[in-house]
């Protein structure tokens, strides 16, 4: 079947595809439904909309969803989600490590042992000697859970997790230029914008829905222009009106040399700029002068050989991208995953500003995000080592105390000690200074860079894995593994690229003896002496609590409730009450 799905799918690529009705071809291969539930496709930063088919108890189809902001378009990958179901292998019951093989046991025995050697780790070398991992692939109630057990029961700021990976860049970017995290454009711009700026993304293959949206523009619009800038050609190149082909890793030179191109021909938004930018060397303000005189150095002819690209498409790009009526720029892991992302994320949010291309319709910066949860889950959440909830700072001594009173914990609680991030996390376990470490939804087993060093760095550590899946890399070197509920196994809520917070309902129960990922996290703050913090137990508990924390701070979702999100096809914050649209 999969075989056929993607030859249906290949030859329709072949032919131009023109919509994606193609993946029609795919229902006819399935059984016939009996029921239809609104769900959330769970594989990327998208968050598609679904209808999921279920007959006799089991997922036999999937669909778009219309009424979703993806219009009914999905792709390949959201396609296969009936599969996610059926997979081979799952975990079914607890196991922990016996004369070095991992052998079954009962949850309690499995919590049991977790709880006694967190607690051992943190009476002999303190709250900083345990860490948690986590990722965007958790439900939103869940990574909030593990970001208050750790930070405020805990006493420790060790929580991080693998989104650090992908979008540590284009976060920072977003706080250095804006004062907050998180795009603050959405999808639907895609039907307003003249000009698309791709900048080390290749949603053509990677985010289809999206890419198939900025078509559907261009179909209507052809005036529409696509530049794609990415040293390969791929996909999204081929099917572009531009493409810059820049030597790997010279980038920044495109953005500094536009930015000179703009500035030296007036290109730039006066009106704009005067209202709503300020400049800054980095360590003091400055004015739009100083900023010209910096840019003196990447006029076009000064970096068009090192970068590459001629000066002639460098002011060609700069044109278009300054003077079209509305530009929007989408960008993803081949700007954010250098040592040189979030200066880049800085100027590409700084090319919007200089050019007034920024909030309005088909005008805006847009970070494209590979995990279904890396925005909603931890970004807002804070659950990273150097944040707080809702775009606070563990550095910042007025955000600690704002988070204390808000979790209702003693002054002094949360640790001024920014926590380790994700490679130091590890490196730290290598040197044996964090001794316990849980590992939630994620293999970085094989997914850190350099993964070979940080195995041994893991068998020096108290490590437990919550994985849905047996003999992962990770489980390899665990001393207990728990069996962890997926997708539509358990309940809860996503946000995706655009802000966009979406509900996931339980339509299946899990295999064997597999929990959510929030009872297991519940179970281990009772354990731990924590449980009267953790008073929201279900998912529900747990969104109540957290909309109505954000209410005292810019990204304020008190408004979306569980009830308006089973109801509607997600909603955007800020939403600050129940008739609020979003």
């Amino acid at each position: 079947e999969v075989l056929i799905t993607l030859g249906v799918l290949g030859g329709a690529v072949a032919a131009g595809a023109a919509g994606w009705g193609v993946l029609e071809g795919i229902v006819a291969l399935r059984q016939t439904v009996q029921s239809w539930h609104k769900s959330v496709c769970r594989f990327c930063g998208t968050g598609c909309g679904v209808l999921i088919g279920m007959k006799d108890g089991q997922v036999v189809d999937v669909r778009g969803d219309e009424l979703a902001h993806n219009k009914g378009v999905i792709c390949i990958k959201g396609s296969m989600l009936p599969e996610l179901t059926h997979i081979p292998g799952r975990l079914t019951s607890p196991k922990i490590r016996r004369n070095g093989n991992l052998v079954d046991a009962s949850w309690d025995e499995a919590m049991s042992l977790v709880a006694s050697k967190f607690s051992e780790a943190i009476r002999d070398y303190g709250p900083d000697s345990v860490a948690f991992y986590g990722s965007g692939q958790l439900f939103t109630e869940e990574s909030y859970t593990a970001n208050k057990l750790f930070k405020a029961g805990i006493r420790t700021n060790n929580v991080d997790g693998n989104p650090r990976l992908c979008m540590a860049s284009a976060a920072s970017g977003y706080v250095q230029t804006y004062g907050k995290d998180e795009p603050p454009g959405c999808y639907a711009d895609a039907d307003y914008a003249d000009c698309f700026f791709v900048f080390g993304a290749n949603p053509y293959e990677c985010h289809p829905p999206i890419f198939e949206r900025i078509r559907q523009r261009k179909r209507s619009h052809p005036g529409t222009v696509i530049i794609c800038v990415d040293p390969r050609r791929t996909m999204t190149a081929q099917h572009s009106d531009i493409h810059l082909p820049v030597v790997p890793g010279t980038d920044l030179l495109l953005l500094n040399s536009m930015a000179n191109v703009i500035c030296k021909e007036g290109l730039e938004n006066q009106e704009f700029i005067q209202k709503h930018v300020r400049f800054s060397d980095g360590e003091k303000d400055c004015d739009f002068a100083k900023f010209r005189e910096f840019l003196k150095a990447y006029a076009p002819e000064k970096v068009e050989q090192e970068l590459g690209v001629s000066a002639e498409e460098i002011r060609r790009v700069a044109f278009l991208f300054a003077r079209s009526a509305a530009t929007m720029s989408l960008w993803t892991m081949g700007v954010n995953q250098r040592t040189q992302g979030t200066f880049l994320n800085n100027m590409l949010n700084s090319l919007h500003l200089i050019t007034g291309q920024f909030g309005r319709p088909g005008a805006t910066p847009f970070s494209l995000t590979g995990q279904p949860n890396a925005c909603g889950g931890v970004r807002d959440t804070g659950a990273l080592a150097h944040a707080l909830p809702n775009g606070r700072l563990v550095a910042n001594p007025e955000h600690r105390a704002e988070m204390e009173k808000l979790w209702k914990v003693p002054a002094g609680t949360i640790s001024s000690r920014v926590g380790f991030d994700a490679i130091n996390l590890f490196r730290a376990m290598e040197q044996g200074s964090v001794k316990a470490v849980l590992i939630m939804c994620t293999n970085p087993g094989t997914t850190l860079p350099s993964a070979g060093r940080y195995h041994a760095a893991m068998e020096r550590c108290f490590a437990v894995v919550a994985d849905a899946v047996e003999d992962s890399e990770t489980q390899r070197h665990a001393q207990v593994v728990l069996p962890a509920a997926l997708w539509i196994e358990k309940e809860g809520v996503t946000g995706q690229g655009e802000r966009r917070y979406q509900l996931t309902e339980k339509l299946l129960d899990p295999p064997g003896q597999a929990r959510s990922d929030l009872q297991i996290l519940v179970d281990l703050a009772e354990r731990l002496g924590h449980g009267d913090l953790i008073p929201a137990r279900s998912p529900e508990a747990v969104w109540d609590e957290w909309r109505n924390l954000s209410a005292a701070s810019l990204y304020n979702f008190q408004g979306i409730t569980y009830a308006r999100l089973q109801r509607e096809r997600g909603l955007q914050w800020p939403c600050p009450s129940p008739d609020h649209p979003g």
